[in-house]
């Protein structure tokens, strides 16, 4: 008996030696504040027949960080836009500029005055000397197909003069293609897709049904698309969002844990690492977007460009049957952007040594394209590249979360101000 009470006594020990830590450590994270709130972020998508999904109108509310990054006060106005009210009238008469955009546009990470949509607002009207609006068609998870049918369904009703089109090099050729798209979600088909008939005209999307849509649509915290859902629920699921409510220290390090592929690989599809390592493990263990960077691009890439430039050119004509312009603004990833930022996405991508890579392809090629089509354009990655080479500039992406703060919408604002005024002046008057 002696013996067992000894053991007994020496394990106790050994656990308690092994929660004192972790219990300072939580106390700790606790006492700085370093770990994001256990509430959700708000609900502000629901799914749409016609755009796979789409703001909830009068939706919103404070919006954080899962790395803690950041903090900011979200509102969907009455016409489901991430806005001020703007109605369809236009009785100040003024300048109007409907901006279209994916999250970079959505830009959950900054306030609404300081988004570059309304940056811009404020230097075009201060330029001009006449009222402005730009209006924010930004939607996360969008692909320049869904952005094409939001203003042949909506956003020419605002009765823009300019169209702003943004470009995210990384993964919006991905997000119009669905061979790829599907793929970049493990199997999960969150929307119908544009394709190319055999002479090459544009076929657009079918419509879903409402409650297709709905049935197809999973949000979660972070993103508006759809999520690849299990066939079970994973065994430590309940554990996870136990921890997630109680536990300080592991809101903290989960979020760093499912950015290592290894460790999503292993053990993702548990539930240890929540819903969202759920989802992870479910994914290609190389992002699929990443490839838009090889050279020469894989067939499956060509027929993703091909099929943009066709959306891009069909977006233009309707544009200019409105007796409107159309411009694109091409935004870099922070992998082009940061020579580091590359280096760890070679590290944490196996996949992709090996492959002759060129982080500035789609970027000429998308150039190349614009230009051909006389559609003006304006590429923000020398910019952006020339402002982090200067060491007294703020940091213009949020380290984990890859958008743009503050400054970077500034710096994105003023160069777009200036090539609007230099590109597209007669539109402005």
């Amino acid at each position: 008996m002696k013996p067992l009470r000894n053991f007994l006594g020496r394990l106790g020990l050994l656990l308690l030696g092994a929660l004192l830590p972790l219990l300072a450590l939580e106390l700790g994270v606790r006492w700085l504040h370093l770990a994001p709130p256990p509430e959700p972020n708000p609900a502000i998508w629901q799914p749409h027949p016609l755009l796979s999904w789409w703001h909830i109108p009068y939706s919103g509310g404070l919006f954080h960080s899962q790395y803690n990054e950041f903090e900011a006060e979200v509102r969907i106005n009455a016409r489901s836009l991430r806005d001020r009210e703007i109605g369809y009238d236009n009785p100040a008469g003024a300048l109007r500029v409907l901006s279209l955009a994916d999250s970079f546009g959505e830009a959950l990470q900054v306030n609404l005055e300081q988004t570059y949509h309304k940056q811009l607002e404020d230097l075009l009207a201060d330029s001009l000397g006449r009222p402005v609006e730009v209006i924010n068609g930004g939607v996360g998870g969008w692909g320049t197909d869904q952005e094409a049918i939001f203003y042949v369904a909506e956003g020419f009703r605002y009765e823009p003069k300019i169209v702003l089109l943004a470009f995210f090099v990384r993964n919006d050729t991905v997000n119009n293609y669905g061979p790829l798209e599907i793929a970049s979600t493990g199997g999960s088909q969150q929307k119908e897709f544009f394709s190319l008939s055999p002479s090459g005209e544009l076929v657009p999307p079918a419509v879903r049904e409402e409650s297709q849509a709905e049935a197809e649509y999973v949000s979660n915290n972070s993103q508006p698309q759809p999520s690849t859902q299990p066939d079970h629920r994973p065994l430590l699921l309940p554990l996870a969002d136990s921890l997630w409510n109680g536990s300080a220290l592991y809101r903290l390090t989960v979020p760093y844990l499912r950015d290592i592929p290894p460790v999503v690989q292993k053990l993702g599809s548990s539930g240890i690492l929540g819903g969202e390592g759920v989802v992870r493990a479910g994914h290609p263990t190389t992002p699929v977007h990443f490839f838009v960077y090889q050279s020469p691009p894989e067939a499956q890439f060509e027929a993703a460009w091909a099929l943009t430039e066709a959306i891009i050119k069909r977006l233009r004509d309707e544009v200019e049957n409105h007796g409107a312009r159309l411009a694109m603004v091409i935004i870099g990833a922070p992998e082009q952007v940061y020579p580091l930022e590359g280096e760890r996405m070679l590290a944490a991508n196996p996949g992709l040594q090996g492959l002759t890579l060129d982080l500035e392809l789609p970027n000429r090629r998308l150039n190349d394209f614009l230009t051909a089509e006389r559609i003006p354009h304006l590429d923000l990655l020398p910019v952006f590249r020339q402002a982090a080479a200067d060491p007294n500039t703020l940091p213009l992406h949020f380290r984990h979360d890859g958008h743009w703060t503050v400054a970077g919408h500034r710096l994105a604002a003023e160069a777009i101000h200036e090539f609007l005024q230099k590109e597209l002046s007669s539109s402005l008057n």
